[in-house]
């Protein structure tokens, strides 16, 4: 099976290009533009390997909140925050998390992805 990886971005193009970038390394990606829908979908989902997000974003919890519960009630589930707003130190992540300031590049996604995916082996 395939990793899946849960894309939360509210801009539509830049979460259109994350995705199709995703996939480009056979990775199974679902999308959503807000943080309490990645909630919904982190809820009922069988499978997610990996949480993508970014911190901005409207609704009633941001990105840095979703992380904040995935780390509790998922503490296995790796978690990548990005922003072009903020930045975070990686002391205040868990080991297998981590921050991505934009703008990235594709390497840079493709890197901070496989590093997180390869620590679930």
């Amino acid at each position: 099976m395939k990793p899946t990886v849960l894309v939360v971005e509210d801009d539509a193009t830049l979460r259109f290009l994350v995705a199709e970038a995703l996939s480009m390394l056979d990775l199974d990606v679902v999308e959503c533009a807000t943080a309490d829908h990645a909630l919904q979908i982190l809820r009922q989902a069988n499978h997610v390997d990996l949480v993508l997000t970014d911190i901005r974003m409207p609704g009633q919890i941001d990105g840095l909140e979703l992380a904040k519960l995935v780390w509790e009630h998922w503490p296995h589930l790796p978690v990548i925050l990005t922003s072009g707003h903020m930045s975070l130190g990686a002391d205040r992540l868990p080991n297998q998390s981590a921050f991505m300031a934009k703008p990235w590049t594709l390497d840079q996604l493709h890197k901070a992805v496989s590093d997180r995916l390869l620590h679930l082996d």
